[in-house]
């Protein structure tokens, strides 16, 4: 596939992607002409080297990789004005009667209520059956739960841990510290800029299916980069992640074909940006 992207004036493609409507599966091209139309809209793309740049490419990788810092430093230049704040759809890994979602402002399906990050104490006692939060959040819980000042006697179907650029991953050992302290199946879950979902934790426990319809992935210099389809509020073509992962794609024992990402840790390269963003959001 080989895609031009230069312009002159307004051409056909960003007239068709203004008026496409968003319940039409794309296909890659038009995928990639609508996160390019958005990006032009940002105040980083919009300037003259990079709008070139991304107007000359005749294909994705041969745009540079975004990196992290320059994400996390100026995450404003990355917002499309001309889209809504986003707020991405939360799938819990089952059907649940009762779940509590800690401090992400997404769309809410039945059975699941949203509660401010510091408002965890009104879970005590509660009827909670699910509990979903990002780590910092869980981690905050869980200390409280062993201080013996929280109890979450109804919580007995899962805790799913919302993973992202913004709100990080689990550290090594965490996992059992959640299964310690709550005692409950932990899912994992990769939230992009615009709270889509870009993957997500079977009941196979074998890693993170990551959603190959919805996102490019990419593997540069070990670290995972990402190119979503659907962020258009904060479109971004081909972000450094901060990740690294081995990449598995054999399917699944669940049956699921998409490829699988185990061994999620932080990329050595950019462990200084993660740890400065870490604290500054604490």
């Amino acid at each position: 596939m080989r895609l031009v992207l230069r312009m002159r004036g307004k051409p056909w493609w960003v007239r068709r992607m203004q008026t496409c409507s968003p319940a039409v599966e794309l296909s890659a091209e038009e995928k990639l002409r609508r996160l390019v139309n958005a990006a032009l809209a940002t105040p980083y793309y919009s300037r003259r080297e990079n709008a070139a740049r991304l107007l000359a490419a005749s294909h994705l990788q041969e745009l540079p990789v975004t990196t992290l810092r320059s994400v996390l430093d100026a995450i404003t230049d990355f917002e499309n004005p001309k889209v809504p704040a986003a707020r991405g759809l939360f799938r819990p890994p089952f059907a649940t009667s009762n779940c509590a979602l800690l401090g992400k402002k997404l769309r809410l399906p039945e059975g699941v209520r949203e509660l401010d990050s510091n408002a965890f104490g009104r879970l005590h006692l509660s009827d909670t059956r699910m509990l979903a939060a990002a780590p910092a959040v869980l981690r905050r819980i869980c200390a409280a739960i062993e201080a013996r000042q929280l109890a979450l006697p109804q919580l007995c179907e899962a805790v799913v841990v919302l993973e992202g650029i913004e709100e990080g991953a689990l550290h090594a050992g965490e996992r059992d510290l959640l299964w310690r302290a709550l005692g409950v199946p932990v899912f994992e879950q990769w939230l992009g800029l615009d709270g889509e979902l870009l993957a997500w934790e079977c009941d196979a426990h074998q890693g993170l299916h990551f959603n190959s319809d919805k996102a490019d992935l990419e593997v540069v210099d070990d670290e995972l980069v990402i190119t979503s389809w659907s962020a258009l509020r904060t479109p971004i073509l081909r972000m450094g992640t901060g990740w690294t992962a081995e990449i598995d794609k054999l399917p699944c024992p669940c049956g699921d074909a998409r490829p699988v990402l185990r061994q999620i840790t932080m990329h050595k390269h950019s462990l200084g940006t993660r740890q400065a963003h870490a604290a500054a959001g604490a």
